[in-house]
């Protein structure tokens, strides 16, 4: 075995966790400069998201180590994103996002999985309610379900359906019942208003600064894929179907930037996906390129949190 190197012993560190904790909790309420509820409530749901996201780790092994890299990395990614430390919708829709994952990845060869089905589709409905663009996942997740997962059955793709349409049963029934049809309206046009692509934001090189936090999800998430493509038989074929899985949803989530006016809005989407990517890159391979590319990620999130947690310093400086 290869001595291994800086970021495989702080992938492997029991420790990272909680500094990528505190680190996330002190840096919280820099953006706004007081404590209130919705940081509270924002910073609660990103804690959860980080579980979430570990315990699909440990449960599926993800990474064939003991490590607790994917929910570090989803700290220390959420912590440098001072966007994400004022609540807002998305991230509850992102905290549905990552237990949707856990679900559909205990479906996988299993023989008519009817109730994490349901559940899998009902929490992708749900987060959609929050953020409209979730809901373009859904014909995505029954592909996976019938390629990666290997699990698909008409009793199954009912489940699906049933999951999908119960939260829209409740709230459009509720919205009737208050006689206000309008947030379903609103939500309704958050996803028929993408029908033209947005590449002002690609075209103009003086905007780009503005948009860096995504730029670098994107180029990591090309950056990992490429290499795990290479190294991919290392790991057991389940490991392989739940990246692949990963992999497919950043470059949807790549693709759906291109329609909606701000692209920034789906960097949390695409965070949640590349974490993985990432934590399983750094803690697994130990090559001079490797070390390299980790020492400059962390310095790319450093200049993002700069830009994004005290903006106006960061604009008057650039």
């Amino acid at each position: 075995m290869r001595k291994l190197r800086i970021n495989n012993r702080i992938g492997r560190s029991s420790v990272t966790p909680l500094m990528c904790t505190l680190l996330a909790a002190g840096l919280w309420w820099l953006p706004s400069g007081t404590y209130d509820l919705g940081n509270l409530v924002s910073l609660l749901l990103v804690l959860f998201t980080g579980y979430i996201v570990e315990e699909t780790n440990n449960t599926y092994q993800v990474l064939r180590v003991r490590s607790r890299m994917v929910a570090s990395t989803w700290l220390f990614g959420v912590a440098c994103l001072g966007a994400l430390h004022e609540f807002q919708p998305i991230v509850v829709a992102v905290f549905c996002l990552a237990v949707s994952y856990y679900l559909l990845f205990r479906t996988y060869q299993q023989i008519n999985p009817v109730a994490d089905a349901f559940h899998t589709f009902l929490l992708l409905s749900l987060g959609s309610i929050f953020y409209p663009p979730v809901m373009l996942f859904v014909p995505f997740y029954w592909w996976y379900m019938i390629v990666f997962m290997r699990c698909m059955s008409m009793r199954v793709f009912c489940a699906t359906l049933v999951g999908t349409i119960l939260p829209f049963w409740f709230w459009f029934g509720w919205q009737l019942w208050q006689e206000n049809l309008s947030p379903f309206v609103a939500w309704w046009e958050q996803i028929t208003i993408w029908d033209h692509l947005n590449v002002a934001m690609y075209a103009n090189p003086s905007t780009a600064i503005l948009h860096l936090p995504y730029f670098l999800l994107l180029f990591l998430a090309i950056w990992t894929s490429v290499y795990y493509l290479i190294y991919r038989y290392d790991d057991k074929i389940q490991t392989r179907m739940m990246i692949y899985i990963y992999m497919f949803q950043t470059l949807l989530v790549a693709a759906f930037s291109l329609f909606v006016p701000e692209p920034l809005q789906m960097v949390p989407l695409m965070l949640l996906n590349v974490v993985p990517l990432l934590a399983h890159y750094f803690t697994l391979h130990n090559s001079w390129w490797c070390l390299g590319v980790f020492f400059l990620t962390i310095l790319a999130f450093m200049v993002v949190a700069f830009q994004t947690l005290l903006p106006e310093l960061f604009y008057k400086l650039c």
